[in-house]
């Protein structure tokens, strides 16, 4: 790893708009270009929309498309690195998945491997986990949910991981102190310690009125931040009125090489003989 600056973001999330939500993306990425970031964490299904209802089908764009193909342009002008996320149409099946690009293309993508129930009818699970090497660092993605899952974290450390983006769309939960108050912020952090990696991690932001789709509407807690190889918060913000927000942090590799070499770092001590899982 080398060091890097990373963009953590996070943007309203709008349904089955992905030319305004690209132009609100292309906002972001100018101004924390102007700060550094080489690359930019966008959340949870930011440019089609986090809208697990049959829409969701409608909305759905191929990968490389139409969006992809703007944002690489984007990632070209400002020669920057950007993750989002979109419903992929892939064949006959449909995905949750978050795309790596720059500007010569796509790196890579990952799709949702623990699909929540309520999304379940919508999109379909992935089967597969990868990492990606975009020259400073190696990176792996955790959509949501798959994010509290220590198998995922632990595949990824062992796929080669030194950062893991992790995109949320979580809605109407509190978010006061979130990565210290809660299991799920905690869990965040003790992924980070056991397998010795930066976690990079954003939400959506503001609140959708309610709509054919979403009878009560949606409220999207926005927050950011950035979690060291020791567990430790580098940064976290969160806007009290449920507003964008956006932490920019320097990742360097002292901290990470300094976790992965201590004598009682856990990866080093698994034993996977005596581990069941079924």
């Amino acid at each position: 790893m080398k060091t890097i600056t990373v963009a953590a973001t996070s943007v309203r999330n709008l349904i089955g708009q992905p030319a305004a939500s690209i132009d609100n993306m292309k906002r972001w990425v100018e101004v924390v270009r102007e700060k550094g970031a080489e690359l930019i964490l966008f959340p949870e299904l930011n440019v089609s929309g986090y809208i697990p209802a049959p829409i969701a089908h409608e909305i759905a764009e191929t990968i490389p498309g139409p969006s992809t193909e703007k944002i690489i342009k984007i990632a070209d002008r400002h020669n920057v690195t950007i993750c989002y996320g979109l419903i992929e149409k892939a064949a006959d099946k449909f995905y949750c998945s978050h795309v790596l690009v720059n500007g010569s293309g796509i790196i890579g993508k990952q799709t949702k491997i623990h699909v929540p129930a309520h999304e379940k009818p919508f999109w379909d699970a992935g089967d597969a986990i990868s990492t990606f090497d975009i020259g400073k660092a190696i990176i792996g993605i955790t959509i949501c949910r798959d994010s509290f899952f220590d198998e995922m974290t632990r595949t990824l450390y062992f796929k080669g991981a030194e950062i893991v983006l992790m995109p949320f769309g979580y809605y109407n939960v509190p978010r006061s102190r979130y990565l210290k108050e809660t299991i799920h912020g905690m869990s965040l952090l003790k992924s980070s310690w056991t397998n010795g990696i930066y976690a990079v991690v954003c939400n959506s932001a503001e609140g959708r009125e309610p709509n054919e789709w979403e009878p009560k509407g949606r409220i999207f807690p926005g927050w950011a931040g950035v979690i060291s190889p020791w567990g430790r918060v580098i940064a976290f913000l969160e806007d009290e009125g449920n507003n964008e927000a956006c932490v920019i942090e320097e990742l360097t590799p002292d901290e990470l090489e300094d976790r992965r070499s201590h004598p009682n770092f856990l990866a080093k001590e698994l034993r996977p003989e005596v581990y069941q899982f079924q």
